[in-house]
């Protein structure tokens, strides 16, 4: 973590009194977002208050007129939807990751068995949803079609669906997932490209932007169950 904290250090402005940041994070980023906003507020002073759901709920709040200073969704299409409605600007929007998909509980022939339940992120709103109904509609698993399909409002939900026994298997983020998870083949799904939308203004938020972009923290992104964004 010292290269983190170096980093934060490069920031080089005393701490800001001023309001919490308020970020909204799709369920799969959370625990990394977590993370790395403890190590900034303990460098800055700064405080970031989170938000987690799904990034289709996320995106309708946002909508509606939710105070979020930053978006972080696990797709690309949200963001754009709110730049057509004139939320933000394009320039507002930036690649931070490319998502994962991992197979839990069992092994990929195990997704051909009817009789086994599957949990996924609803595809409604999750784009890690969509992209495990990709992976159940593939030739090679035709023959599971009868599978019971059990939905989550958002990965981390699917994640417990699994965890508590009401899902053999799951299909869910490699960055939320237990040791042991099968990372799915990228080309079996529609690429997974997680896009922030900048919606507030402040100079807190400029530092934390800053950060949030600098090389170092895109490396501790990258080993934490993501791919770099191409």
């Amino acid at each position: 973590m010292r290269p983190l904290i170096f980093a934060l250090c490069l920031l080089g402005m005393p701490a800001l009194a001023a309001e919490p940041l308020r970020i909204a994070v799709a369920s799969n980023f959370k625990p990394v977002l977590e993370r790395l906003n403890a190590e900034f507020t303990a460098a800055t002073g700064i405080q970031v208050r989170l938000s987690s759901a799904s990034s289709g709920v996320l995106a309708t709040q946002i909508l509606h007129g939710a105070p979020f200073d930053v978006f972080f969704s696990a797709d690309r299409e949200r963001p754009a939807q709110l730049i057509r409605r004139g939320i933000a600007a394009p320039a507002a929007a930036f690649c931070y990751a490319s998502g994962v998909l991992a197979l839990v509980g069992g092994q990929f022939p195990d997704l051909a068995r009817p009789e086994l339940r599957v949990a996924i992120a609803n595809p409604l709103t999750a784009p890690y949803g969509e992209a495990a109904l990709e992976v159940l509609a593939r030739a090679d698993y035709r023959s599971g079609a009868a599978r019971t399909v059990v939905r989550g409002n958002n990965a981390a939900q699917a994640y417990q669906f699994w965890y508590s026994g009401a899902a053999d298997l799951a299909l869910i983020p490699l960055a939320v997932a237990p040791e042991g998870a099968l990372p799915i083949p990228r080309e079996w799904h529609k690429p997974l490209l997680q896009y922030a939308l900048v919606l507030g203004e402040s100079d807190a938020l400029a530092r934390y932007l800053k950060w949030i972009r600098s090389d170092t923290v895109r490396s501790t992104i990258t080993n934490t169950g993501y791919d770099p964004c191409p």
